[in-house]
């Protein structure tokens, strides 16, 4: 039979006191994020199963509600389920995934009624959450309020925040012909674009082209656009881009046309996970997807300990990558 996990092998592991790794595993205030990713990945990594799960008579999942087209997102959505599941098998719960599809019927009524709590991931996945008024689960939805004085917990990443931390960065580097690629379909690119605009207003600057792709960036008006500019000598010195994906697949366009990065233009994504080494180190901005899952375990348990708290918007900050995409002129 194998050994059981304690605190006193979580901190021989972490090289942190039993108090602190305790204070950590259970949420508790007076420990950094830093700190606590340490001790949940310490557990995870070790087995460890914390104590006090819930008993027979208590709810023992927590229903994940994702659209269809989002649970395909192996980028983003699905390292943010594994930080959720992780958490929550440390906390005694599990994790149950409902993927809804439009053509189907959605979240049933019993997997409400029989949940602990609920997390929506996504603005796609708000159709549902009024089914929740009449089971009055604690929940949290990972997207931004739709309305003023939205009647629920939300958690999001400061896309308007950072986008205008790294477009300011950007500008005192001296770039001032900037050109945008992105997409305005989600909340969160629209904060994103939003916010590239109000660094570009605060410094006298205009954006030279902005591309509103919604479907392939490796579009050949794209391209097109870019070979003119370049014949013209009229090509952007810096390309932000509404998130890496699309960086990424800039870059090969930049290619196609002989164009090097940064050495003739330069390049910044937006969305990195900062646990992974990418192929094309970019300048972007960023948090732990994985992280940004336990904290909304964190969140949410808070609530469900805690049903009495106000509703309440959670903001998470990210944070700047230098790569080398991007160069001071």
């Amino acid at each position: 039979m194998a050994k059981k996990v304690t605190l006193d092998d979580i901190a021989a592991a972490t090289n942190l006191s039993k108090f602190s790794v305790s204070r950590a595993i259970a949420g508790k205030s007076g420990i950094s994020e830093e700190t606590r990713k340490v001790v949940l990945e310490a557990c995870e990594r070790l087995g460890y199963v914390k104590k006090g799960s819930p008993s027979g008579n208590e709810k023992k999942y927590v229903l994940f509600v994702i659209p269809k087209i989002d649970a395909k997102d192996t980028t983003f959505w699905m390292k943010v389920i594994l930080g959720v599941e992780s958490d929550l098998t440390l906390r005694g719960y599990s994790l149950h995934l409902k993927v809804t599809d439009q053509s189907e019927n959605g979240v049933a009524e019993r997997e409400l009624d029989g949940a602990a709590g609920v997390i929506f991931a996504g603005h796609k996945s708000l159709e549902y959450i009024d089914m929740l008024q009449k089971y009055n689960r604690p929940n949290l939805v990972l997207t931004y309020p739709p309305y003023n004085l939205f009647p629920y917990d939300t958690m999001y990443f400061a896309d308007r925040e950072g986008a205008y931390a790294l477009c300011e960065r950007m500008l005192k580097m001296g770039h001032k012909r900037i050109a945008y690629l992105g997409s305005a379909e989600r909340p969160s690119t629209k904060k994103r674009f939003a916010g590239v605009k109000e660094a570009i207003s605060e410094y006298g600057v205009e954006l030279i082209k902005v591309w509103d792709q919604s479907d392939s960036i490796e579009s050949e008006q794209v391209y097109e656009d870019l070979k003119r500019m370049k014949e013209e000598g009229s090509l952007p010195t810096l390309i932000m881009c509404s998130s890496d994906a699309k960086a990424q697949s800039l870059i090969f366009t930049l290619n196609r046309l002989g164009l090097e990065v940064p050495k003739d233009i330069s390049v910044t994504g937006y969305n990195s996970d900062l646990d992974e080494t990418e192929t094309i180190p970019l300048t972007s901005i960023g948090f732990s997807k994985r992280e940004y899952g336990r904290l909304a375990v964190h969140y949410l348990m808070e609530k469900m300990e805690n049903p009495w708290i106000p509703v309440r918007r959670i903001s998470i900050i990210p944070q700047f990558s230098q790569g080398e995409t991007a160069r001071k002129i």
